[in-house]
């Protein structure tokens, strides 16, 4: 991280390249000149202007390397000394980073909206609508609002509904009614939205089943293989809708330690697939093998990109499972911007990482990976003196994730809502984290406990069969190392993710670990899918 001759601190990062291009509808490709890709690369500063140049205390400065205006507002020197500085080769590294972040065979194209914050219900509206008083002056409604604080409802709802100020500016009218005070109420600057990232493959990648189904040898050489008949085909992975089959022969049904892999290609009624320009009908690895029968059905079938959910962390959850989503619980018309290192998205208030894992015990429960706010942790770390926006939810926002996740495991019936305690997460990153401990293991299972209240559930404990996460994979630059055990492994950055995710594996024993976890009766998921969920708080008005 340079220091510019005013001491001030900067960087650049491309991670939002994506982001930018969207918004500029800038189309990028591989013959686009370098400095075309400037308004896709991040300026981020200190704004505690420190002189220890603390890697970690930079944030957005709201402009990128194309704002010449910006720039220009610089001291001579300070700027002269920047520009000579992103010329350099670790720098054009950086900028050139968002040359293949858009050229990348996987970009996320879209966005699946949720409708449960719709099922938000403001409790402060909500009473006073409930309230006999239909006319009154601003005095008096100032009391009234100051007795429901007192009553429970959140100060923080009451100060974004706008209603102080607006009775404020209002003190001159002898009353006011109740119809005038609500059509003052306004929460929708801090109205959620729900969504998970969709990524489109372009490759066009036919979805496998992995299988273990034995192929007789004689069954081959009817299909056109040149083995023997003592040799034995194994089917190891299996598209059903295109009726493709991807598999190896064992010589002799014997191992192939210490033999060259022979995998094949059964397309559909029992064809065999070759490689374009190949005389052989083997092909050297599964890779290889599943890229043929790829390129087969694009040609044969027409197959046309898919859509899935984006798995960009999912590497840092635990293993097994099912059914992985990562959540962005954005603001969309909130009067400020703001933006993470993260993700891509405007005013990203909190993300949250999901499976649907299964008991000991065959419950089915939404288990929760990871809930955090890079928005908060921003506010928390530099204050808001910093040019950072106030978040709004700063007490709340865990609650609201939470919520969030409760109303969908009702909506998809599941038995219960499961979490990582800290010590999963201390092993994770290898280090003691109070703020961590303060979350998975008090404040979520407290929030929990006040929302069930009217069921009277508590937080139990569930059995979950996954592999230990002593181990973790962490990026150095383009490639992947992986490293825990307070030292006692580490590897060279040398793999990419997948590999180190198979060396996790390899060296993390299959175990049994009991989770805390809340089960969902049948009665209290049908009630909140009708009636909702306080906004603000944690105290249910039940019918």
């Amino acid at each position: 991280m340079p220091q510019l001759p005013s001491g001030q601190y900067v960087e650049i990062m491309s991670e939002r390249s994506r982001f930018h291009a969207r918004r500029l509808k800038l189309r990028v490709s591989a013959n686009t000149p370098h400095q075309q890709l400037y308004p896709l690369v991040d300026i981020l500063i200190d704004p505690t202007n420190n002189t220890h140049g603390c890697r970690g205390c930079t944030t957005f400065s709201g402009h990128t390397l194309a704002d010449r205006n910006w720039l220009n507002q610089w001291e001579d020197k300070d700027r002269r000394f920047f520009l000579d500085w992103i010329r350099e080769e670790s720098q054009v590294r950086i900028i050139e980073q968002a040359r293949s972040r858009l050229l990348a065979e996987r970009g996320v194209t879209k966005e699946e909206l949720h409708d449960y914050p719709q099922l938000l219900y403001s409790s402060l509206k909500n009473r006073i609508e409930q309230l006999p008083m239909q006319r009154a002056p601003a005095e008096q409604w100032k009391r009234t609002l100051l007795n429901m604080r007192r009553e429970g409802i959140r100060r923080e709802e009451l100060d974004w509904s706008g209603l102080p100020e607006f009775l404020s500016h209002n003190d001159d009218k002898k009353t006011i009614s109740k119809e005038t005070l609500l059509e003052a109420f306004k929460l929708s600057r801090i109205t959620p939205q729900l969504s998970n990232e969709l990524e489109c493959d372009v490759s066009c990648r036919m979805p496998y089943d992995e299988v273990a189904q034995r192929i007789p040898g004689y069954q081959l050489q009817m299909a056109g293989y040149p083995v023997g008949e003592e040799d034995i085909g194994v089917v190891r992975f299996r598209n059903t809708e295109y009726s493709y089959r991807v598999g190896v022969v064992r010589l002799r049904g014997r191992s192939l330690i210490g033999e060259a892999e022979r995998w094949f290609v059964l397309g559909p009624y029992g064809r065999v697939i070759t490689a374009r320009g190949s005389t052989s009908p083997f092909f050297a690895s599964s890779h290889t093998a599943l890229q043929a029968a790829d390129e087969h059905a694009r040609e044969s079938h027409r197959v046309r990109p898919r859509l899935n959910y984006s798995t960009t962390y999912e590497y840092m959850s635990l293993q097994g499972g099912e059914e992985y989503r990562e959540w962005l619980v954005t603001l969309p018309d909130y009067h400020r911007s703001h933006f993470t290192a993260h993700y891509q998205e405007r005013n990203v208030l909190l993300h949250i990482r999901t499976k649907i894992r299964q008991t000991e015990q065959g419950e089915r429960v939404l288990f929760i990976e990871e809930l955090q706010s890079d928005w908060q942790q921003a506010v928390a770390r530099y204050g808001l003196h910093s040019g950072i926006p106030p978040a709004p939810f700063r007490k709340e926002w865990a609650s609201l994730a939470l919520k969030l996740m409760l109303l969908h495991a009702a909506k998809l019936d599941l038995d219960g809502i499961a979490w990582t305690d800290a010590e999963v997460h201390q092993l994770r990153y290898d280090r003691e984290m109070g703020p961590l401990q303060q979350l998975y293991d008090h404040e979520i299972p407290q929030l929990l406990t006040r929302i069930a209240r009217p069921w009277q559930l508590k937080v139990q404990s569930g059995e979950f069969r996954t592999r230990s996460p002593w181990l973790h994979a962490a990026r150095c630059n383009e490639c992947w190392k992986v490293e825990g055990g307070h030292g006692s492994f580490v590897t060279r950055p040398r793999y990419d993710k997948q590999q180190a995710l198979a060396v996790i594996e390899r060296h993390s024993k299959a175990l049994t670990m009991s989770l805390p976890m809340m089960r969902l009766p049948g009665e209290m998921k049908q009630q909140i899918l009708q009636q909702g969920l306080p906004l603000f708080g944690e105290t249910l008005q039940i019918n």
